[in-house]
């Protein structure tokens, strides 16, 4: 059994919230599709195109100022989010722990409220989009890097787009 996830924990800018998170879940990565006929042909093929726009989420158990504050926030004055995970390979030379580590770059874009009652109250949803900046890293390997303002696109740790850029000259 290899990279079995076995903990995982959120920074905000400066601010841990291990004590803060009962769920998180890291952006879905899909691509912008458009459906290719040839002419006369009898097949339709669908043609990947541009990185989708990013969206993560989590919640947090309480109503943390801090981190509602951050909402409202323009283009430009990006926060940071910083996501750590633990994966685990188990086999018969024992368990081998591995580090991955997600750097994200963007705006906090939603801030649903809990709703209340008596004593309890449901976690605080946030979500994080307008993304400029994704970095999946696995035990030191880059796996994505997706930055719009420098048009990057780094996959399995290859610069992917670096002849598209040159031959454009971005």
């Amino acid at each position: 059994m290899d990279r079995i996830i076995r903990g995982a924990n959120w920074w905000i800018e400066e601010t841990n919230q291990r004590l803060r998170t009962r769920s998180a879940k890291l952006p879905d990565l899909k691509r912008v599709t458009d459906k290719f006929v040839a002419g006369g042909g009898f097949f339709t093929f669908t043609m990947p195109g541009e990185i989708d726009e990013l969206t993560a989420e989590f919640e947090l158990n309480g109503g943390h100022e801090d981190i509602r504050s951050l909402f409202g926030r323009e283009p430009g004055d990006w926060t940071a989010f910083i996501y750590y995970e633990r994966l685990a390979n188990v086999g018969t030379a024992g368990l081998t722990n591995i580090g991955r580590v997600v750097r994200i770059k963007g705006l906090l874009t939603e801030v649903s409220q809990p709703k209340v009652e008596g004593m309890k109250a449901d976690p605080t949803k946030v979500v994080f989009s307008s993304i400029v900046l994704y970095q999946d890293v696995v035990d030191g390997v880059v796996v994505h890097k997706f930055d719009f303002f420098n048009n990057t696109l780094v996959l399995g740790g290859k610069d992917y787009n670096a002849d598209h850029n040159r031959l454009l000259q971005v």
